[in-house]
């Protein structure tokens, strides 16, 4: 080995650790902050609830303002402090929670009118809530906090009362709780260590969650917040320490024209404590990774580059041809979505009266006595799940559902399409089977080999402009090694293909079809689909003759699954599952009563949760949970995000979604990391039982 080889491999060594420790470095540094920023903006959109709350607050308040000067216009003082505008104003404020208090208050400083009682004669005009107003119109005043005689805090808001002439008229004003705002404030503020406030320009406490120290309570000049509220008086976001604290994140909003900011802040280090957890693994990974390069450096070093521009290149032209693939698949399946839209809703609306008529017949027997209903309940569940699986097919036409090959009955997925395809058809095509006895089951994506016959039924009927007969046949054939095979063939009555075209019929982009009606991509998926999963296509056709395609599939080694007596086994009670907790999160009442009952009947025991803030009061309480239940999709807290807050708590908790969606794993739903599983909605409760049984072995493995 040369001196130079030394010193290469030398400088591999070191950069295995340097390298590493770079990239942890820079993942930190970029994880503080994404980190902070995140936190950032959460407190930003507590603020913005916070604004919208106390904007129709205020709102309500000069609204309520107008109303008495509507009331109390053209009286005289005599009038207006008559038990009527008392009775009125009491009237006024009684479907105002916010409120205590409504006062009118005559241009000496006496209140001559109140929703209070004890209030009346009151002498105000030593306070700044009256002596504002007399020198000019200001609009909206809002006084500082002060303790009332029961002992809870108000701030008033008051605006001036002028005659036609322009002269100090008295005081319209209205005294707000500021417990109303301190209860709001605490629900919507995270569970960690926050302060909102409803403040004054000048620095006046109005409301503060958590209370402070006294009730005048005033921001210090020298405050951050101060400050800044001072830079930007519509609102913002800044980072500052005050004195004598930790650094804060805050964010403030003016609400709207009002002299009242609210603002939410909460400490740096809050958010900090989640970035040192990250920053741990990060020098975990960093340091396996060190490790590994060290041993691997002198191998990947000699072939790295060669590979990487092969793989470049094949990345490359794979990713072309997907794109091309993908985006004819999903044309298809629109167009035929399209289509079946008319022929969905009368299959549901037959499939629904199945399941209600057998559910109506089920009650009627129980109700005189008779138990004999197992063939109603058979029926209602044997139309679900044949409305279930024409949802599934039409959200993998919808939503480019990527499937899976398995072992498959050809008879019984060609029977399966008849319907379909007569409705995709019309009326002037007639669609015939001819099946063979007892087929083999063949190993192929189910989904795939329906969007290909499908394809092959379009192309036929658009050779058949004239109506004509669709035939699809299903018999014994070999593959070229001799293997056994079956042969699914798509045939047609049509105009027919001369020899020049069925030479170039696969070949990409190639298509007879007028301008617009075709992209020439869909015999080339076929064959590609059909290639892929082993087998051959071969096309038969003549002029004037019809056509003939042959799909010829290998058979499965396994056969078709058997799965019913598993999932029966796993659908009764075990006895160890009495000792089991599942908590049930559902925001959908009727949703989460099924799906706990259905659980409780497994033999578990159940908690149930109408949102991901309930949840987590439970897993705080200390309450024994073995599995998490959740749905996706809930107002608030949604689903994966339960699901990592649960976690972070206990991180060995199994979790199960379930969802609506279909299986996506490009763009819908949840993505299972290990310990979590998604349960498709509508399931059975075979399904469920499963879905449990991974959870625990999931977490006896764990």
């Amino acid at each position: 080995m040369s001196l130079s080889t030394v010193r290469l491999h030398q400088l591999l060594v070191a950069a295995a650790f340097l390298v590493p420790c770079v990239v942890l470095v820079g993942a930190a540094w970029w994880n503080r902050a994404e980190v902070l920023r995140e936190e950032d903006s959460a407190v930003v959109r507590t603020a913005a609830v916070m604004h919208e709350h106390a904007s129709k607050v205020f709102d309500t308040a000069e609204l309520a303002m107008d109303r008495v000067d509507d009331y109390v216009f053209d009286r005289s003082w005599s009038q207006i402090a008559a038990p009527a505008t008392g009775g009125f104003l009491a009237s006024l404020k009684a479907p105002l929670a916010q409120a205590k208090a409504v006062w009118v208050v005559d241009p000496q400083g006496r209140v001559q009118a109140s929703s209070r009682e004890g209030d009346l004669n009151r002498d105000v005009s030593g306070r700044d809530v009256f002596s504002v107003h007399p020198p000019r119109d200001i609009g909206i005043y809002v006084s500082p906090a002060v303790r009332e005689a029961d002992g809870s805090t108000a701030f008033m808001v008051s605006r001036r009362r002028s005659t036609d002439d322009g002269r100090f008229d008295g005081v319209i004003v209205i005294a707000l709780g500021t417990e109303y705002f301190a209860r709001f404030y605490a629900e919507i503020a995270a569970p960690t260590d926050h302060r909102a406030m409803l403040l004054r320009a000048d620095g006046a406490i109005l409301v503060r969650e958590p209370p402070g120290p006294q009730v005048d309570e005033r921001l210090a000049p020298a405050d951050p917040l101060l400050r800044a509220i001072r830079a930007r008086p519509q609102g913002g976001a800044a980072t500052g320490t005050p004195p004598a604290e930790a650094e804060r994140l805050y964010a403030w909003r003016r609400i709207g024209d009002y002299p009242v900011q609210v603002a939410f802040s909460v400490e740096t280090a809050v958010a900090l404590d989640r970035w040192y957890d990250n920053l741990r693994v990060y020098g975990l990974v960093a340091t396996v990774s060190a490790l590994t390069l060290v041993l691997m450096a002198w191998l990947a070093l000699a072939r790295a580059r060669a590979e990487q521009q092969a793989l470049a290149d094949l990345k490359r032209e794979h990713a072309q041809r997907l794109a091309a693939e993908s985006q004819l698949r999903q044309s298809q399946k629109m167009e035929a979505v399209g289509q079946l839209t008319g022929g969905i809703a009368h299959d549901f609306n037959n499939l629904l009266a199945v399941i209600t008529g057998s559910l109506e017949l089920v009650q009627r027997r129980i109700a005189r006595g008779d138990t004999d209903v197992g063939r109603f309940i058979a029926g209602a569940l044997d139309g679900t799940d044949r409305a279930a699986k024409l949802t599934h097919r039409l959200l993998a036409f919808a939503r480019q559902q990527p499937l899976e090959p398995r072992p498959t009955d050809p008879n019984r997925l060609v029977a399966g399409m008849v319907d379909l395809l007569r409705r995709t058809l019309g009326e002037t095509v007639r669609v015939e089977t001819r099946l063979m006895a007892d087929p083999p089951a063949v190993f192929v994506d189910q989904n795939q080999l329906e969007n290909a016959i499908l394809n092959l039924a379009v192309n036929a009927r658009d050779a058949m402009p004239g109506g004509g007969k669709l035939t699809l046949e299903t018999a014994v054939g070999t593959l070229e090694d001799g293997t056994a095979a079956v042969c699914v063939t798509v045939r047609d009555t049509g105009t027919g293909m001369p020899p020049d075209v069925v030479a170039r019929a696969f070949e990409p982009f190639f298509t007879t079809k007028p301008q617009g009606r075709g992209t020439g991509l869909g015999l080339s998926q076929v064959y590609g689909f059909v290639t892929q999963s082993g087998g051959r296509v071969r096309i038969d056709s003549r002029p004037g003759e019809g056509t003939a395609i042959e799909l010829t599939l290998p058979v499965s080694r396994d056969g078709v699954p058997a799965e019913a007596a598993a999932r029966t086994r796993l659908a009764a009670a075990a006895p160890g599952r009495a000792a089991r907790t599942v908590l049930v999160v559902e925001d959908d009442s009727a949703v989460r009563l099924a799906s706990a009952e259905t659980i409780g009947e497994l033999g578990y025991r159940t908690l149930t949760a109408s949102d991901g803030a309930a949840a987590l009061a439970i897993l705080d309480g200390g309450r024994e949970v073995a599995v998490l239940f959740t749905d996706v999709v809930m107002p608030g807290i949604d689903g994966p995000t339960l699901a990592a807050e649960a976690r972070r708590r206990r991180p060995d908790l199994p979790v199960i979604f379930a969802t609506g969606h279909p299986r996506d794993d490009a763009q819908e739903g949840p993505r299972p990391a290990p310990g979590e599983t998604v349960l498709r909605k509508p399931f059975t409760i075979e399904a469920l039982a499963e879905a449990l049984e991974a959870a625990s072995r999931a977490e006896a493995s764990a």
